[in-house]
């Protein structure tokens, strides 16, 4: 674990770590697409925007954190690769990596646990 600025215990994860959604994750990923679609009844950014704040707002979320739950809707991913999927969207790296931590921490997104190595092959003398 690493020290945060406050003191706070920070997980540490190995670069290759990879994230995918939990069930809750996938719940509250859905339950955004339906909101937005349901905003589209009304014309304007307005209602977009109110729908975002709204669903973020029920699930104790930050508005942005919908970017990163539907990076992971096709499967898992590093922190690396949701930086990269979402550059140009907003977010700069330093925010990736601390909303994945939040992410985590809310359990709408879970570490993948790799599988255990292949044992390794018999030695032939």
């Amino acid at each position: 674990m690493n020290e945060d600025h406050g003191g706070t215990q920070r997980p540490r994860w190995p670069r290759s770590q990879r994230f995918q959604l939990s069930p809750a994750g996938r719940e509250a990923g859905a339950d955004y697409r339906a909101a937005i679609v349901a905003s589209r009844a009304e014309s304007g950014r307005r209602s977009f925007e109110t729908a975002g704040t709204d669903w973020a707002a029920r699930l104790s979320l930050v508005p942005a954190d919908a970017l990163y739950l539907g990076e992971l809707q096709d499967g898992p991913r590093t922190v690396e690769q949701i930086a990269l999927a979402l550059d140009g969207c907003g977010p700069q790296r330093s925010e990736v990596r601390a909303a994945v931590e939040r992410l985590v921490q809310l359990g709408m997104m879970e570490a993948v646990i790799p599988p255990p190595s292949p044992p390794p092959a018999p030695r032939r003398w």
